[in-house]
């Protein structure tokens, strides 16, 4: 067995550095010292005044809805050390409390450049990743391998954005040997933003597909935002990419560097050769740039052995060895919200609540399908946001595609729900079988009281829509296999 690195997805409980010196904080932002502060040495950067400890920095965000600013008092009181702000806090605050106070033009740019300044300080390769789908995924399968043989940090949850991946990027410490980061974005000009602050040496293309419409006119002018990844990156780091997907593959050729492919095509540098799909196991072999590895995934559907071939393909550019591969995808096991299978005595739970775009409900269908076999099959699906205009003709199809699954119950909830349902009459589903609902406890509760036993239910929206209630109501009164009785 391969020996297993120090894991650092959250803050460890000793830090074995000093931290990031007060020196540095103006030196990488470019702000100014109005405190006068001595120097001194922050042990971490915090956004959120109410998990912060003392001795850390506080970065004051200003948003359209929020103003950190207002909780610059706060975070003095929990013991901050350091203020990192647009607006200077007043002399009679500053005269009660101790604290370093760097000002900026704008906190966020400034939380960024800190971010990456800090980020040059270490020699450890960074790869990240981007897609409209499957990102946390391919990430947690990536690590999964990585962490077999070296010390690892990755981005904790979904801190994709500009506030998450410099948050994360402020976590690294002399003994990581490796960072894998996560990319989301939801403007143009987003992901250009952040490869900057990661400077990574390895950067993956998972897929372009139709989300966060709201603000992209066509599914082109996404890709062209995912591509500006290519346009920020150093020319000595290595392109990993998804030969599978036109859009991915158009944007391979503007790369004149390293790169490697992923996917179906027998040219694909990281290719599956063969998957047998045995319940919610796949067995895969797979060739890595000429070498054969046999190995197995705990996920079902197709779309998951792209994420896995996504993964091999980028760990292997970050130096991991062959073994680790086969092992680290074995022992990958899914998260909560992500196509989580669960089995109760009369019923099971498909929880893919955690997010939801028009390709992964897609997936999502098809999968609930193949795994289901002969199961009487429930749907609860709540609404894709961020589709802008397209976001009517995308509820209508979701309901075609829902109504071809034959559900025995299809419960829609959300803005769209009425598109959704109207699609689904329009395939044929009876109108008897199409429950709107807003109560998380009456639906489950619907649920329940039309279950004939054994069905599988999935239930899967964007995150804005906190699906998991149903989740956690359906499992508060189910009774899991693995309970003892």
């Amino acid at each position: 067995m391969l020996s297993v690195g120090l894991e650092t997805g959250s803050r460890p409980l000793v830090d074995p550095y000093e931290g990031i010196a007060l020196s540095d904080v103006v030196a990488f932002t470019g702000g100014r010292d109005v405190a006068g502060f001595e120097e001194c040495v922050f042990p971490h950067v915090s956004t959120d005044s109410r998990t912060l400890d003392a001795g850390d920095l506080f970065v004051a965000l200003q948003g359209e809805r929020y103003d950190g600013h207002g909780f610059v008092e706060g975070a003095l009181e929990r013991g901050a050390r350091g203020l990192l702000v647009e607006r200077a806090p007043s002399e009679e605050l500053l005269g009660k409390y101790e604290a370093a106070v760097v000002v900026v033009p704008d906190s966020l740019q400034a939380l960024g450049d800190l971010a990456a300044g800090w980020r040059r300080k270490f020699s450890a390769p960074v790869g990240v990743l981007t897609g409209s789908n499957g990102k946390t995924t391919t990430k947690e399968m990536t690590m999964a391998i990585l962490r077999l043989c070296f010390s690892c940090l990755w981005s904790p949850g979904n801190f994709n954005n500009r506030i998450g991946l410099p948050l994360t990027l402020l976590m690294l410490r002399p003994e990581h040997e490796r960072v894998v980061l996560e990319m989301g974005m939801n403007e143009p000009g987003e992901i250009r933003a952040l490869t900057r602050i990661a400077q990574p040496q390895a950067g993956a293309l998972l897929n372009v597909g139709p989300a966060h419409l709201e603000r992209f006119v066509t599914i082109e002018a996404v890709a062209e935002a995912k591509g500006e990844m290519l346009g920020a990156m150093s020319p000595e780091a290595v392109f990993v990419f998804n030969r599978d997907d036109p859009l991915v593959l158009a944007l391979s050729e503007r790369w004149k560097g390293r790169k490697t492919s992923f996917g179906f095509e027998e040219d694909a540098g990281v290719r599956l050769l063969e998957a047998q799909e045995l319940g919610s196991v796949q067995k895969m072999r797979i060739s890595v740039l000429g070498n054969e590895v046999a190995t197995e995934i705990h996920l079902p559907g197709r779309h998951n052995l792209t994420n896995a071939l996504a993964a091999v393909a980028l760990s292997s550019a970050l130096g991991a060895p062959l073994e680790a591969i086969e092992e680290g995808l074995a022992r990958f096991q899914t998260m909560q919200g992500r196509f989580a299978v669960r089995m109760y005595e009369d019923f099971t739970i498909v929880d893919d609540s955690y997010n939801a775009n028009p390709a992964s409900m897609e997936s999502a269908l098809e999968t609930l399908c193949a795994v289901s076999g002969d199961a009487a099959r429930m749907l609860v699906l709540g609404d894709m946001l961020e589709l802008g205009d397209f976001s009517e003709e995308a509820h209508s199809e979701l309901g075609r595609k829902a109504a071809r699954v034959e559900p025995s119950l299809l419960c829609i909830t959300g803005d769209y729900a009425d598109w959704v349902k109207q699609g689904a009459g329009e395939q044929g589903l009876p109108e008897e079988r199409i429950v709107l609902f807003e109560d998380v406890q009456s639906v489950a509760q619907e649920i329940l009281a039309k279950m004939k036993g054994g069905e599988w239910v999935l239930i899967k929206g964007s995150r804005g829509m906190a699906l998991e209630r149903v989740v956690e109501e359906l499992h508060r009164q189910g009774k899991p296999l693995d309970e003892e009785a």
